[in-house]
């Protein structure tokens, strides 16, 4: 038995053919069951941690905003979690953890966020896969300019730019004295 709220291979086939209908493929064209548990596998190994709401509701958010007179085709993973998870370039990034602003029943249990990566790190490949060194995000601890990049927090608020301001005061009159 399945455990509550877990996707199903039944529900994904559904939503598969919910994302057909709604592009058009003909049905010669559209997934048959077998190549349906395949690509579910595949999903579940990318997002093992996605629960059946998550998913019908991501895969809903990606319908409804799909532009009206553009090319359609059949999402990528990633691009079919992008409203449940943070973004890099419109592409989900799990590492990155679940947007903080979801709907009560699509916010992540506490198994689920154990599941997600421990570092957060990028899905978008470097524009020069023979220099891919110089394409590493800067981060720093101690430049006296900028904020710690020990603070992942998922969003600015008032208090923390407060802070920030108060910081770099400080930082500012460390540095004349010196």
């Amino acid at each position: 038995m399945a455990k509550p709220n877990r996707l199903t291979p039944e529900t994904f086939l559904a939503v598969a053919e919910m994302i057909a209908a709604q592009l058009r493929i003909k049905e010669a064209d559209r997934w048959s069951p077998h190549i349906c548990r395949l690509k579910f596998h595949s999903f579940t190994s990318e997002f093992p941690e996605i629960s059946e709401p998550q998913f019908m509701w991501a895969a809903e958010q990606w319908i409804q905003g799909l532009e009206p007179n553009s090319f359609k085709r059949y999402p990528t993973w990633k691009e079919l979690m992008a409203p449940l998870y943070r973004t890099e370039n419109g592409l989900a990034n799990r590492s990155w953890g679940f947007r903080p602003e979801l709907p009560g029943f699509c916010q992540p249990t506490i198994d689920q966020l154990a599941l997600l990566p421990g570092t957060p790190s990028s899905v978008v490949a470097p524009p020069d896969p023979h220099n891919a060194e110089a394409y590493v995000p800067f981060q720093s601890s101690d430049h006296p300019l900028l904020p710690p990049a020990a603070d992942e927090s998922p969003a600015l608020t008032p208090e923390k730019w407060a802070d920030y301001i108060n910081w770099v005061a400080q930082q500012e009159a460390q540095m004349a004295d010196a």
